[in-house]
């Protein structure tokens, strides 16, 4: 069954090694991160990333922490309404502007890491080649749905939330809840076939879409090797508590590179995401708890705006002067204001829960992608 479901894959979820020259010379670049110096700050014990085990280098750069008084409630039926913030909406709810490089925190918890790049040059040099590869994104991927299909929970694991998480899945089908482009590369779990009664069948292991021509540009695989690799080595430079546990879970898992060709120990996340004039509804994400999204952003264009929201937190982050990085765990609800077609590019990457479970099935599936993306048939099929 499972020979079966992999053979029927088509070609533009298939992937294949990207050349050793070409990714020895973009970690060779991202490299030159590691050589940039900053700050260094010890927390020791103070400061934690959720459930993540890793207790101590939980953040390793000199900032500012605010430490929070409380968390804003958000009524569900504001949910229910889909709405996407924008300047008005930040002022009526009394939200605050955050500009300046910080970590926001919680009775310790960590709930973001913002820094820019006027605060450390490191976000500036890893963010160089963002713009073109966003335009080979838009060139070789398909648009993701205009639709989010995860609801927040305020309290985890009740009836009640499972209830409410069914009742919002039900009422925001077809729901417009983010404005822009947005594209998603890496693996996910695939469903292929119907039963005779409308049930999917076939749960595996495969890669988002992509152009099987996305192979022969060279450029294209630089820049994307380079800028995602780039994005976890900023990751190990402040929360090494959460790049170390992200490998782990990977290694763990017997997971293979959502960048095959690249090692996963330069990068181990899942997938990889990015988007065009991004502007989404009030929304948390399928990461896993104690991990991060660790996202970053190219400034608007000039005359233009762009913000991260938390309504949880009661402020908004400046997107718009700088560069900037932010890490933040996916299960705080967060969005992003809706400013026009403002040609801010923004990517992440995170690791999804239901990839990196030890189960027989998904060790299985990475074994079989191992084969496959090394074999002489794939070389044939993106030639």
């Amino acid at each position: 069954m499972i020979n079966e479901l992999f053979d029927e894959l088509h070609l533009e979820r298939k992937r294949t090694e990207i050349p050793k020259g070409i990714v020895s010379k973009a970690l060779k670049e991202v490299d030159k991160i590691k050589k940039i110096s900053y700050k260094k700050k010890d927390y020791g014990d103070t400061l934690f990333w959720g459930a993540n085990p890793n207790k101590t280098d939980c953040v390793d750069i000199d900032l500012p922490v605010i430490e929070l008084d409380e968390l804003k409630i958000i009524p569900h039926d504001f949910v229910g309404k889909a709405i996407i913030y924008d300047a008005k909406q930040v002022k009526k709810e009394g939200l605050r502007l955050q500009d300046k490089s910080c970590i926001i925190t919680y009775k310790g918890e960590i709930q973001i890491v913002y820094i820019t790049g006027e605060y450390d040059e490191a976000v500036n040099k890893a963010t160089e080649k963002l713009t073109d590869l966003g335009e080979a994104f838009e060139k070789y991927y398909p648009v993701k749905e205009h639709t989010f299909y995860t609801p927040f929970r305020l309290i985890k694991g009740t009836q009640k939330d499972r209830d409410e998480a069914y009742q919002f899945k039900k009422d925001q089908k077809g729901v417009d809840r983010y404005y822009g482009k947005n594209w998603m590369d890496g693996q996910i779990k695939y469903y292929l076939g119907k039963h005779p009664n409308g049930r999917a069948y076939g749960a595996i292991i495969a890669y988002q879409p992509r152009s099987p021509t996305a192979y022969q540009d060279k450029d294209f695989m630089y820049n994307l090797v380079y800028s995602y690799c780039a994005l976890y080595e900023l990751e190990k430079r402040y929360a090494p508590a959460v790049a170390r546990w992200r490998l782990q879970l990977a290694e763990e898992a017997g997971k293979v590179p959502a960048i095959p060709g690249v090692p996963l120990s330069r990068h181990p996340a899942t997938g990889m995401g990015a988007s065009l004039d991004f502007a989404s509804a009030i929304h948390n994400d399928s990461g896993m708890d104690g991990l991060s999204e660790t996202i970053f952003w190219v400034k608007p264009a000039v005359g233009q705006k762009q913000y991260f929201v938390s309504p949880t937190l009661g402020l908004f982050f400046d997107l718009t002067k700088h560069n900037c990085i932010i890490l933040q765990p996916p299960k705080i609800p967060h969005g992003t204001i809706n400013s026009g077609n403002h040609q801010g590019y923004g990517f992440v990457n995170i690791t999804k829960q239901n990839l990196i479970a030890k189960t027989e099935l998904n060790g299985e599936w990475y074994d079989k992608w191992k084969k496959y993306t090394t074999s002489k048939q794939s070389k044939k099929d993106f030639v």
